[in-house]
């Protein structure tokens, strides 16, 4: 099935038709079988990655997760072992957001060559520009996926708990900033990574940084790709914005619940914030980086990183 429809990137990799394959797959099994037909579909997919690769690379597989990577049997069975303790702990922390159903086993790729990822995940993004340093990346382009830089899986832990939350997310139509917000939560509840700081230096940093024009690039989601300054800002603001929505824990997880339901990158959540709380996200914004208009624009305006120019 997977080579009637893959075409490869410029660097090599397949890149399947998956509309096509699941056009297929619907035409062709019945719901029951849908998740042991992706389960083939996956590893057949994969097995062209690792020949592509070559060298050492081996997959190894566990009930919800396909690992592509150069560790030792031991090392990769610990490393499966996690991903599904975190996958059972992710359902049991957003259970509102899971979607109906999940198909097939997740790939993870950790790569031994930088610029083998680098390569590798290029072919997902829609132009060729400069772009922030990665320590790992969902790949949500058809089939989601992971792709890690390096083999040191020990060292990935945060990484792969963020990424895996992405995963479970990414059936939703979520602006950037509010899909990073409950991941970095989910993260940190997981592993005890990314504690939430504000204090009088990252307020200064904000305000040093952001005007009424470039904050749009946060809204659309831009700035989390700027290689500099911007793509942590636009992680911490994301979490300000939620923890300021969130009231100090205040709001009824009901209402959190609906937002996060009815958000939508078209108009970066701003009329689900204005039906479910009453205010604007721009408001939000005001203790942080003072008066003006922070709202987002709709409809959105791309906007460059400013070392562009």
């Amino acid at each position: 099935m997977l080579a009637n429809h893959s075409p490869t990137t410029a660097q090599g990799y397949a890149m399947p038709d998956w509309e096509a394959i699941w056009d297929e797959v619907e035409a062709e099994h019945p719901p029951e079988a849908w998740h042991e037909v992706w389960c083939e579909i996956a590893r057949e997919w994969m097995a062209t990655v690792r020949d592509r690769l070559g060298g050492n690379y081996a997959i190894r597989e566990s009930k919800n997760f396909l690992l592509v990577s150069t560790a030792s049997e031991q090392k990769a069975v610990e490393v499966l072992q996690f991903l599904e303790r975190i996958h059972a702990r992710i359902q049991q922390t957003i259970p509102a957001l899971l979607p109906e159903a999940l198909y097939g086993q997740c790939p993870v790729l950790a790569f031994t060559d930088e610029n083998d990822f680098y390569d590798y995940v290029s072919g997902y993004f829609d132009d060729d520009g400069e772009f922030g340093a990665m320590g790992g990346v969902y790949l949500n382009r058809g089939y989601g996926h992971f792709a890690l830089p390096s083999p040191q899986l020990d060292h990935y832990a945060a990484v792969m708990s963020h990424e895996l939350c992405h995963s479970f997310l990414s059936h939703l139509p979520l602006p950037l900033w509010l899909d990073e917000a409950i991941t970095q939560g989910v993260e940190h509840s997981i592993t005890g990574a990314l504690p939430y700081v504000l204090d009088r230096e990252i307020i200064r940093r904000h305000r040093d940084y952001w005007d009424e024009k470039l904050l749009q690039s946060f809204w659309t989601g831009d700035s989390f790709g700027f290689p500099d300054d911007g793509q942590e800002l636009s992680y911490h603001l994301a979490r300000f914005i939620l923890h300021s929505l969130h009231q100090g824990g205040t709001t009824p997880r009901e209402e959190m619940d609906r937002f996060f339901l009815t958000a939508t990158y078209e108009d970066a959540g701003q009329s689900a914030a204005q039906e479910v709380f009453g205010i604007s996200l721009g408001e939000c914004l005001v203790p942080l980086l003072g008066e003006g208009n922070w709202d987002p624009v709709s409809p959105p305006e791309a906007v460059e990183f400013p070392g562009s120019s």
